[in-house]
């Protein structure tokens, strides 16, 4: 696995830039909403309005704005909406820094989502151009490796950082200072222009002969498709977010451990699962290369349905934990595999519309998710107690992962489908790169 990385980072050099960017501005984004909501509830003493108003804001446009900001990454080029995405959160990461009034984070809260909608497309469908369309799952498992690395370093820093000053608005000062350290390295280091088709140096060699389907636009119906698959397995992870904070602390109760065991045995966990799926990220993408996208995907909802049904009758912390861990690399494998998928599909100018389509898939799925999650868990307690209460939501999470397996078959035979046409030389998809090595 170690040895996966090194190669990774020895032999392709633009992949270095990518995951240098890529990881500062995770480190950056994955300090923004936790300390943003410790800064409006526990030192601006907010009321609960505000901040749910200043949170359901960030993810609407979050939402809806993922895909206008991938088509225009198609029109003007990956790099303009890179620096604009970052550019428009420190901006406004500074303001709420600066600020004292809790009011003015229903505007300044939102208008940094803008930035996170223009960023993460962006930089999955750059991450597409580079790769080769053989190898885009294992640049896709980049992606995820700098994720899990800035989740990882992103909340224990600003927690330091608190300790140290008693204020969150250091965070803040933290977050727009490698925003703008990602900025000068996506100025400096990635190359200009669109992405441009070149073709490998064939010599006397006649170039092979090979059959591939006729490329889609981004808002075809398997695009669609394909975004409601990543909505419904979005949909199920989201359904847990109202009870699995409690239920994990129920079980920790029934494994014998003491309130301030809990605390430790928990904050260490969740470092432990974000190392281990930091560690598993690129290898996962590789394996959804070899093994196809469409069995990486089924295999992935396969394996997330018997963890979500295994769960609510786990017996140990220690075996919600191990189940934690596979659940997440079933996500690992699933989710580079969709976004290459999208990218396959889809002519070369219109790759960021359909990621930033799929991502916009998610974004509904989290949002309707956690709220019927919610309602799920307060009806069933009432109905059955408090420990079905909670589990009901795992057993949700189950039936809408499931649901996004059945559509997976749908999707393979409409892709299946498609007119075929010659593909007659073995091009390579790569924006000029001056700096390569």
């Amino acid at each position: 696995m170690l040895q996966t990385y090194r190669n990774l980072w020895q032999r392709e050099p633009m992949v270095r830039w990518l995951l240098v960017i890529a990881l500062l501005a995770d480190i950056a984004f994955g300090a923004l909403v936790p300390f943003v909501n410790f800064y409006l509830t526990v030192e601006l003493k907010a009321p609960e309005r505000i901040t749910g108003m200043a949170f359901s804001g960030y993810f609407a446009i979050e939402m809806l704005l993922k895909t206008p900001f991938g088509a225009l990454s198609d029109r003007i080029g990956r790099k303009p909406v890179l620096l604009l995405g970052i550019g428009i959160t420190a901006t406004m990461a500074t303001l709420m820094a600066l600020t004292r009034t809790p009011h003015h984070f229903l505007l300044l809260f939102p208008l940094a989502g803008l930035g996170v909608a223009a960023f993460f497309p962006t930089i999955a469908a750059l991450a597409a151009d580079f790769a080769p369309e053989e190898q885009r799952g294992s640049m896709m498992g980049v992606l995820n490796l700098t994720y899990f690395l800035g989740m990882g370093i992103s909340v224990p820093l600003g927690s330091l950082l608190h300790s140290l000053t008693a204020t969150y608005r250091h965070a803040f000062y933290i977050t727009v200072a490698l925003l703008l350290l990602a900025g000068a390295f996506v100025l400096l280091r990635l190359p200009p222009g669109q992405v441009q088709r070149r073709h490998k140096p064939m010599g006397d060699r006649k170039a092979p002969w090979r059959l591939r389907r006729a490329r889609l636009s981004a808002v075809s119906f398997p695009v669609l498709l394909l975004a409601t698959i990543f909505a419904f397995t979005q949909f199920a992870i989201s359904m847990l977010v109202p009870v699995l904070v409690p239920f994990a602390r129920q079980v920790a109760r029934q494994s014998g451990l003491s309130e301030g065991q809990i605390d430790f045995v928990m904050g260490a966990g969740i470092g432990v699962i974000a190392g281990a799926l930091a560690l598993g990220a690129v290898p996962l993408g590789q394996l959804s290369d070899r093994i196809g996208r469409d069995a990486a995907i089924r295999w992935a909802l396969a394996c997330g349905i018997v963890c979500f049904l295994l769960a609510p009758f786990t017996p140990h912390i220690l075996l919600l934990g191990a189940l934690g861990v596979l659940a997440g690399l079933a996500w690992l494998l699933a989710f580079p595999a969709v976004l290459a998928l999208s990218s396959d599909i889809v002519t070369e100018q219109e790759r960021g519309a359909a990621v930033g389509l799929v991502y916009g898939g998610q974004g509904v799925g989290a949002i309707f998710g956690s709220l019927v999650g919610g309602f799920l868990a307060e009806g069933v307690k009432g109905w059955q107690g408090r420990a079905w209460g909670l589990r009901a939501p795992f057993f949700g999470g189950a039936v809408a992962i499931f649901v996004a397996l059945l559509l997976t078959f749908w999707l393979s035979r409409i892709l299946a489908m498609r007119p075929a046409e010659v593909d007659d030389t073995e091009p390579e998809l790569a924006a000029p790169n001056p700096f390569e090595e």
